[in-house]
């Protein structure tokens, strides 16, 4: 049974999809040349990856688009894993008519937001999406790349919602007991040797230091996250184009892919995998403390024709036009 916690209501508003604003979560992916992130203001673009011509001159090839990662060897189980490309059909979810919170702020909390000015601008409709369940998968990066999504389709989109993990001694405070896998090992008593010898080059090696640890090579976003529960108040709400995919970080802690609008979307889902349950994925159940009111709710503003509007970091519209 998954592990629950307790949340506050908290009401978050949705972003645009960049690069540079989902780098701490994972990556995205899409074409460096059209997208709408090569047109922001330099603070909020990042430097397209290396390329080259293929194909006899007729393709431009981007290189490491994303960053994949097995850390499967950290395991408990020791189990290794194997690469898999499955393939998820996702239905359009059910959202809930708007209503008057006393919901605290998010990181957002300093956005103007007023719900009044809205609903009376008539140009926008507000519904509300619950989020009541979130996963990691721990040990391995996981992309999701959309099928037969135009870029500029305005009926059907996509949202990404991600949160940081909170440290261990916080998750336990949460949950009243220990969070799930991956638990850190215990720390072993060097002894004197250990010290000594990590003191002094190794024999026959040039080297006057030990090299740096092997997680440092990888893109922050692909480095182990520890054992933390999810930081709700931290949580962020992405919508997506139908020309992006996205890989989520080793052990991000994200919702299961929402669609909204009026058709499904088919993913391939490419990651790592050993088939031991709790190694390959992670669940955490939201559930409204007691004096919570609703609990995590993500605000979905959407035009006439039912495109998601960008009301919090860059690409923000106003309500009134």
């Amino acid at each position: 049974m998954p592990t629950s916690m307790p949340c506050p209501s908290i009401r978050i508003p949705m972003e645009l999809l960049t690069p540079t604003a989902f780098a701490q979560f994972g990556t995205v992916i899409e074409n460096p040349a059209t997208s709408p992130s090569s047109k922001l203001a330099i603070p909020h673009r990042v430097a397209p990856p290396a390329h080259v011509v293929a194909n006899q001159g007729s393709a431009t090839k981007y290189l490491d688009v994303t960053h994949m990662s097995n850390l499967y060897s950290l395991a408990p189980s020791k189990k290794p894993a194997k690469a898999v490309m499955n393939m998820f059909v996702c239905q359009p979810r059910q959202l809930r008519s708007n209503e008057a919170s006393e919901s605290i702020p998010s990181s957002w909390g300093d956005l103007d937001l007023d719900e009044d000015e809205d609903e009376s601008s008539g140009e926008f409709d507000r519904q509300l999406l619950d989020v009541t369940i979130l996963e990691r998968h721990p040990f391995t990066t996981q992309t999701f790349i959309p099928m037969g999504l135009a870029a500029q389709d305005r009926h059907t989109q996509y949202l990404v919602i991600v949160a940081p993990t909170l440290p261990a001694s916080a998750s336990r405070r949460h949950t009243g007991r220990p969070p799930p896998y991956p638990t850190p090992l215990p720390a072993r008593k060097k002894s004197w040797t250990d010290v000594f010898a990590r003191a002094r080059p190794a024999p026959y090696a040039t080297e006057s230091a030990p090299p740096a640890p092997q997680f440092e090579k990888l893109h922050p976003s692909a480095r182990p996250k520890g054992p933390g529960l999810p930081d709700l108040k931290n949580l962020r709400a992405f919508v997506a184009r139908g020309d992006q995919a996205v890989t989520y970080g080793a052990g991000t802690w994200h919702a299961p892919m929402i669609v909204i609008g009026d058709r499904p979307i088919d993913f391939v889902v490419v990651q790592f995998a050993n088939e031991v349950g709790i190694e390959d994925c992670q669940e955490v159940v939201l559930k409204p403390g007691e004096a919570a009111r609703e609990g995590v709710v993500v605000m979905v503003d959407s035009d006439g024709a039912g495109k998601v509007q960008v009301k919090a970091g860059v690409g923000a519209v106003k309500a009134k036009l």
